[in-house]
């Protein structure tokens, strides 16, 4: 009777995670068009109507780079999330040397477009630094913040990649970390939109924790605590760190070398 009883709550069991599944693998789909679409929104009208541009296109060849190395990386990402959820995870795992490849370009092409940036005074999209305004070094390289929790996200992720659970969450996050750009350049296009700048910026990570409570009926610790750690990391290093002298001296003596 026991034996029965144990095998109708496995089937049973067998049945809800097959029934959740998926839901579970369209969701990361929903969410990583989600991102995609954001960044489209916020980078567009610079290309679109290069009118408003301080800079006019084209632009310089880090630049380029780096717009390449973001589209190819978003590209991939989608990729790989449709690959998992259309079973394919012998071919998932090969395009994850792809992925690793191009993470590891997007956090040096990052970084070389916002030292450029810095040096040249005007950011990526050309317009949203108005004309003959200074802007310091360090205020133009603080968005490197973010690379410091992408890379780890990622290099988590490879590490966790036999354990799919783990490894997908990962990647959600790091691919949480690439919004920050994106909101602000929606901040500068639109400024009434800077009262809701914070919200949106939170509507990813919310989305993912939602997620997992409906479908887990909870949150897992490496969502959860990898969301807080990323946002107490944002949010404190923009407070505590960006406004010291001791980061604009680092900031001014990296624009100065070459």
């Amino acid at each position: 009777m026991r034996s029965n009883t144990m095998t109708r709550a496995s089937e049973l069991a067998s049945t809800a995670g097959t029934s959740r599944r998926p839901t579970d693998r369209w969701f990361y789909l929903g969410f990583t068009s989600l991102v995609i679409l954001l960044n489209f929104v916020s980078f567009g009208p610079s290309i679109i109507d290069p009118s408003a541009r301080t800079v006019p296109l084209p632009l310089t060849s880090i630049n380029l780079a780096h717009v390449l190395v973001s589209v190819a990386w978003l590209l991939t990402f989608l990729v790989q999330v449709t690959l998992a959820a259309a079973g394919r995870p012998a071919v998932h795992r090969r395009m994850g040397v792809v992925g690793v490849l191009l993470s590891i370009a997007l956090i040096v092409v990052t970084w070389l477009v916002l030292v450029e940036g810095a040096r040249r005074g005007f950011d990526l999209s050309g317009d949203l630094v108005p004309r003959g305004t200074t802007v310091d070094p360090g205020t133009f390289l603080a968005p490197a913040e973010a690379l410091v929790p992408f890379g780890v996200f990622v290099a988590a992720a490879v590490w966790c990649r036999r354990r799919p659970a783990v490894h997908k969450r990962l990647m959600m996050l790091a691919m949480w970390t690439t919004t920050g750009a994106p909101v602000a350049h929606l901040m500068g296009h639109w400024p009434a939109f800077r009262v809701l700048a914070f919200l949106v910026g939170l509507v990813p990570l919310a989305v993912l924790f939602i997620h997992d409570r409906l479908s887990q009926g909870r949150i897992p610790p490496v969502s959860l605590w990898g969301g807080v750690v990323s946002f107490a990391w944002a949010n404190l290093f923009i407070i505590l760190i960006a406004p010291t002298s001791a980061w604009h001296a680092f900031a001014a003596w990296i624009v100065r070398s070459r």
